[in-house]
């Protein structure tokens, strides 16, 4: 039975949780009880958008304290590689705990307050398949850039797999070489059109 890749895309709607922070308090309170998808949204509307926040500061809670003058904070909150988890809630326990060092600070009103956002993230089955590689590289050529930051990115969260759906696959057919090089790319250093470039030429080679 031959093993087939299903593409996918992705796309998202912003919507608002009706939580705010104005303090580092209200901010470690609000990652308890924000829904899983403001995690993806926050960590994650930079790449997706293109970089819409300043590529120092990779996510939008880093970009938040950096502008209200906690740059200790913005730093270790910046270095969090969100594509190094596969469950979400590790995600959140381990920013929860990078604002609790800060504890002394938590009730001074910060001058611009956080607003959580959120998504309703709609996935979609296309009509692009491959069963070799190919097939693969002509149905990457063939996707749209909302599909390739499904199957290498937020796949990994919805499987609960440390590894992206194209290398799963390219393991599965014998391709490990280009399967690790293609779990190895760096998502922050590319935009989306880039990485799909990078993605062809290690396929191709």
């Amino acid at each position: 039975m031959k093993t087939v890749f299903k593409f996918k895309t992705e796309f998202w709607i912003p919507t608002y949780t009706k939580i705010s922070a104005t303090t580092i308090y209200d901010f470690r309170i609000g990652l308890k009880i924000i829904p899983p998808n403001s995690l993806l949204y926050h960590f994650y509307i930079n790449i997706f958008n293109y970089h819409s926040v300043p590529s120092i500061y990779t996510n939008s809670f880093a970009y938040w304290f950096y502008k209200n003058g906690y740059y200790q904070i913005g730093e270790e909150i910046s270095s969090i590689d969100p594509t190094d988890y596969f469950d979400i809630e590790k995600l959140r326990q381990d920013l929860i705990d990078i604002i609790s060092r800060y504890q002394e600070q938590d009730t001074k009103t910060l001058s611009e307050p956080f607003l959580f956002l959120s998504i309703q993230r709609n996935i979609f089955h296309t009509n692009l398949k491959a069963t070799n590689l190919e097939e693969l590289i002509d149905g990457i050529k063939k996707s749209s850039i909302n599909s390739i930051f499904y199957h290498l990115i937020t796949s990994k969260v919805d499987n609960k797999k440390a590894i992206n759906d194209y290398s799963e696959f390219l393991n599965l057919i014998g391709q490990y070489n280009k399967a690790e090089l293609i779990n190895k790319i760096d998502v922050y250093a590319l935009n989306l059109y880039e990485i799909k470039e990078l993605i062809l030429e290690v396929l191709t080679k």
